[in-house]
């Protein structure tokens, strides 16, 4: 199991979802777990009963709420000063939807939407790093950018990361920490409304997990596809209407 406890500047380091009401959240809990086998640790009124995910005792996502709820999964960054970095966003032409703030004594964050459209957000951590696994099953895999100007997309998280973009004849750019693969910029040819992060989560079946989130009410939109090392299906998960990729295991990309 790729187990972390800290993360380099600039690498994906969490995900989260803010559901509407406490009847979307409870069952976001409940499909997730069905699917991913995942445990739950929910917060108290104080932390507007946050919940965090985990696989085997080490955290993968977050689940919160709030009334603007929308289900969209937000990537966030890991930056060791927030405040820094998203003065360096807005210079770059992204937009501070939440500015710097304190989380407890957990970390501070930023949230802010990209020059293409797509929110993501920064994350300083204090006694929270972010994703205790990756690259193993009913964990994070891969993060895949989809906009319009993937090559705006692209200039904007090489200069926010610090880190170098790898870019092919074909137009794939490919964001690299050193030789490490971690995210890649993609044009959006499904007609989406905004741009997006679209989170990527490792399975050990991909037929099986079809299957089962049929079975729960999900609809599947992508059978199977093929992509470099692996294959991916994608399915609308049946609470906030939340498109979920997933990708059979292999090896953490190099």
């Amino acid at each position: 199991m790729v187990q972390l406890d800290t993360y380099q500047r600039g690498m994906p380091v969490w995900i989260d979802v803010m559901a509407q009401t406490s009847n979307q959240r409870e069952a976001l809990m409940a499909f997730y777990t069905a699917v991913f086998g995942w445990e739950w640790d929910v917060s108290g009124e104080e932390m507007d009963f946050y919940c965090i995910a985990s696989c085997s005792g080490r955290p993968v996502m977050g689940l919160g709420q709030a009334p603007e709820g929308s289900g969209v999964m937000v990537t966030y960054f890991s930056t060791d000063d927030v405040h820094a970095s998203t003065k360096k966003a807005e210079e770059m032409g992204a937009t501070v939807v939440m500015a710097p703030m304190d989380v407890m004594d957990i970390g501070s964050m930023a949230m802010l939407i990209d020059p293409t459209g797509a929110v993501h957000g920064l994350w300083q951590p204090k006694t929270f790093q972010g994703f205790g696994v990756v690259y193993e099953p009913n964990s994070p895999g891969w993060f895949d950018h989809t906009s319009k100007e993937p090559a705006k997309a692209a200039t904007y998280y090489r200069d926010l990361t610090g880190h170098t973009l790898n870019e092919s004849e074909n137009e794939m750019r490919v964001l690299m920490n050193g030789d490490q693969w971690f995210a890649s910029i993609s044009h959006d040819h499904a007609g989406r409304d905004s741009a997006q992060w679209n989170p990527i989560f490792v399975t050990d079946s991909l037929a099986r997990v079809r299957d089962l989130v049929r079975s729960l009410g999900a609809a599947v939109v992508l059978e199977e596809m093929e992509v470099p090392g692996s294959a991916i299906s994608v399915f609308v998960e049946p609470v906030m209407q939340t498109a979920i990729t997933i990708m059979a295991a292999g090896h953490p990309p190099e």
